[in-house]
C-alpha cells in the first residue's frame, strides 16, 4: 500500500557560495535575512564546493521530468553549479518508491510532497529539523508566507520546522462561457456563495436535443471539507473525527450538488472533451496543465475562471491551499546541500518569480513576484487569473501521519451518502469508527 502512496521529485543542493537565497546576498532581489539572536557577528554559514549529486525523490505527487527540471533542477545548476539534482521518478519502477529506496540502503536526500501527503512521511522517520540551518545560515522566514511555513511545522513537535514550501495551488471555478451562453446564464462571479451557485447549477443541469448536459463536477468530500480547512483528527487526542458540524455541512452540500439530475459520474474530460459539463472544481495547476493539453491536439474551449463559491458562515475564504514542500533526509549525507538548495528555491526572488509567471503560486511575500503570475503562460492570456489571489484560503488542516488512512474512510463516507446506502449521520460515524480502528492497527 505505501508504495503505491509514492511519488517523485528532486531538489538540488546548494555548495559554494553563502546561501544567497534567503539571505541579502543572493544578488536575486531576496529579502535580506533576519539579524542574528546570538551576538556573533559573522556572516551566513558557507557550504562546501566540492562537486555533489543530491538524489530527489516524490511522495503521492505527480510531476514530470520536464517540470523538475525547469522549476527546481535547472535554478539550482543555475545558482550552485557544483550540485546536480538525481531525479528519482517513482512512476519508472517499485525500485524508486521511497520504500523500497529506504530499505535499499538507498535513501534519497530530498522529498517532496503536498500538504495532505506530508505527515505520512513521519511513518518513515524522514525528515530532519530544519530550525539549525535556517539559523546557520541566517534564512529570513518572515519573507514566506506564514500560512504555508506553518505546515511543515505542525507536523513536528516541540518547534520542529520539518519541511519547505516552495510554491501552492489551489482549488478554483472553472467554466465553459458556451455552455453558459447556449442557456442564457449568467457566468460565475468571484464572489458567488454556494446557495447562489447551486441556482445556477439546478439551470445548467437539462437534456437538450438528445444530450445531456451537466452543471458542475466536484471531486469527493476531502476535497470539498477542505476549502474551509477542515482537519480529519481531533488535534488533542490525534484521533479521526469526522462526526462534526462543519464535516457534516460540507456533505449536505455535496449531496444537494450531486442530487442535481446528470450531475454525477463526471470527469475533467467531459469539460474539455466533450464539453457537456458547464463548470466544474478542480485545482488551478491540474486544469490549466490539461487544458493547455487539449488546445495543443486541437481541442478548442471557451473557458475562463473564478473563484469557488464561499460558505455563507465563512465569508471571504473560497479555495483550498495546498502547497508542495521539500523535506532533507536524516539520512543524508549533504544535509547542508540539500537545505541550500531547498531554500534557495523558497527564498529566490528570480526563482519564485518564475514559478509564479508559469502559473504556481509563490511562497515569497513580494508584489512583484505575485503581479507576475500566469504571465509566462499563453493559455492564460485574458484570463481570470486574478481570482487565484482574491479572497483568503483557509488556513492548513492539522495531521498527523495517519491522514491517508482517515482520507480514505472520508471519502467513502461521501461516496455511500451519494449511492443512498447511508444517511450522512450514519456514514461519517461508520467512517469514523473505521478509520480510529485503522489507526489503532497501525499504531501496535
Amino acid at each position: 500500500m505505501k508504495s503505491k502512496l509514492l511519488w517523485i521529485s528532486t531538489v538540488l543542493l546548494a555548495t559554494g557560495l553563502m546561501l544567497a537565497s534567503c539571505s541579502g546576498k543572493s544578488g536575486d532581489g531576496a529579502s535580506p535575512a533576519e539579524p542574528s539572536t546570538t551576538g556573533k557577528t559573522e556572516g551566513p554559514k558557507q557550504v562546501a564546493t566540492e562537486p555533489v549529486t543530491l538524489r530527489v525523490n516524490n511522495w503521492n505527487t505527480a510531476f514530470q521530468q520536464a517540470e523538475f527540471d525547469t522549476y527546481f533542477a535547472e535554478p539550482i545548476r543555475k545558482k550552485y553549479p557544483f550540485i546536480t539534482l538525481e531525479y528519482v521518478d517513482f512512476t519508472k519502477g517499485a525500485a524508486n518508491t521511497l520504500e523500497n529506496l529506504m530499505a535499499a540502503g538507498s535513501t534519497p536526500d530530498i522529498v517532496f510532497t503536498d500538504h495532505p501527503n506530508l505527515a505520512g512521511l513521519l511513518d518513515y522517520d524522514f525528515p530532519m529539523d530544519l530550525n539549525e540551518y535556517v539559523h546557520s545560515f541566517s534564512v529570513d522566514l518572515k519573507q514566506v508566507d506564514s500560512q504555508v511555513l506553518e505546515g511543515g511545522r505542525s507536523i513536528g513537535s516541540n518547534g520542529q520546522l520539518l519541511a519547505l514550501p516552495i510554491y501552492s495551488d489551489r482549488m478554483m471555478w472553472f467554466y465553459n462561457k458556451d455552455s453558459f451562453d447556449k442557456f442564457g446564464i449568467p457566468y460565475p462571479t468571484d464572489d458567488m456563495t454556494w446557495d447562489d451557485a447551486i441556482v445556477l447549477f439546478k439551470r445548467l443541469s437539462r437534456q437538450d436535443g438528445g444530450i445531456q448536459y451537466s452543471a458542475f463536477r466536484t471531486i469527493n468530500l476531502l476535497m470539498t471539507g477542505s476549502q474551509w480547512g477542515l482537519s480529519l483528527f481531533d488535534p488533542k487526542t490525534g484521533k479521526a473525527s469526522f462526526q462534526t458540524d462543519d464535516w457534516k455541512k460540507s456533505l449536505a452540500l455535496l449531496q444537494e450538488i450531486n442530487s442535481i439530475p446528470g450531475n454525477t459520474k463526471l470527469t475533467n474530460e467531459d469539460f474539455y472533451q466533450k464539453q457537456t459539463l458547464a463548470s466544474l472544481m478542480q485545482s488551478f495547476n491540474i486544469m490549466v496543465n490539461l487544458l493547455d493539453g487539449a488546445e495543443q491536439k486541437g481541442q478548442k474551449i471557451n473557458w475562463d475562471v473564478a473563484s469557488l463559491p464561499q460558505s455563507k458562515e465563512k465569508p471571504g475564504i473560497a479555495g483550498a491551499n495546498k502547497p508542495l514542500y521539500f523535506m532533507v533526509s536524516k539520512a543524508s549525507k549533504h544535509k547542508e546541500q540539500a537545505f541550500a538548495a531547498i531554500s534557495h528555491l523558497m527564498g529566490s526572488k528570480e526563482v519564485q518569480t518564475h514559478l509564479s509567471a508559469n502559473g504556481k503560486m509563490p511562497v515569497l511575500l513580494d508584489k512583484e513576484v505575485q503581479q507576475a503570475f500566469g504571465t509566462k503562460l499563453p493559455i492564460l492570456k485574458g484570463r481570470n487569473t486574478t481570482a487565484v489571489f482574491k479572497h483568503k484560503m483557509a488556513d492548513l488542516p492539522y495531521t498527523n501521519r495517519f491522514n491517508r488512512l482517515a482520507l480514505l474512510e472520508m471519502i467513502g463516507a461521501g461516496n455511500n451518502v451519494f449511492s443512498g446506502t447511508a444517511d450522512i449521520n450514519t456514514a461519517l460515524r461508520d467512517a469514523e469508527e473505521r478509520a480510529n480502528k485503522a489507526i489503532e492497527e497501525k499504531r501496535k
